[in-house]
């Protein structure tokens, strides 16, 4: 088993057992809380595109680092999430378009930008997940959550990276571009959208 796969299903196993552990108080599914961090994560357009957006920016960052970026987006996020009554509604949609345009521009940053954009995702992540008043199992939930997803994310595109295939190295720079364009135009659209609502 690769160092990646090990560390992968450790994570799983983190989740499964904070799952069992929350399945305890409630009907499994209903009052777990990675369930309903993952629901409110997965079904947000702009989280998604935040973490996508994450995995464009820094595809190439080394393997070592791979973990303690996802570890800082998902403890990013929890934050998020616990303050997310007195964070205004642009700063979401505000740093995933700066992850897109990134993308876009093919910007590969240095070790400290990686891990500062991985704070950046996991913040715009967490914001938008719109989980209000979370307990704190629902923030376990989040962390987990955005770490695995983020982790398997960064390990994707690490590996593409690392793909010695001539034609998909060709592809690879056009496609990071085209995807990145797509999440910073979800940002650009939902950052609109929120500033409607205010002045509404």
């Amino acid at each position: 088993m690769s160092r990646k796969s090990f560390v992968t299903a450790l994570l799983a196993g983190a989740a499964l057992l904070n799952c069992a552990s929350a399945s305890a108080h409630g009907n499994f599914g209903a009052e777990t809380s990675i369930w309903s961090a993952s629901a409110h994560l997965l079904t947000s357009p702009l989280s998604l595109a935040a973490l996508i957006g994450l995995a464009l920016v820094i595809f190439s960052t080394r393997e070592s680092e791979l973990v303690l970026a996802a570890a800082l987006a998902a403890t990013a996020s929890v934050l998020a999430s616990a303050f997310s009554a007195h964070i205004p509604d642009v700063v979401a949609p505000a740093a995933v378009v700066i992850l897109g345009l990134s993308a876009v521009f093919a910007w590969r940053p240095s070790t400290a930008f990686s891990l500062l954009l991985a704070v950046l995702g996991g913040l715009a992540a967490g914001f938008a997940a719109d989980m209000e008043q979370p307990r704190w199992q629902e923030l376990t939930g989040m962390a987990a959550t955005v770490m695995i997803f983020t982790f398997w994310l960064l390990s994707v595109s690490n590996n593409l990276n690392l793909n010695h295939n001539a034609r998909l190295k060709t592809l690879l720079p056009i496609a990071r571009r085209v995807v990145g364009s797509w999440v910073a135009a979800v940002a650009f659209l939902l950052g609109a959208l929120a500033l409607l609502a205010v002045r509404v």
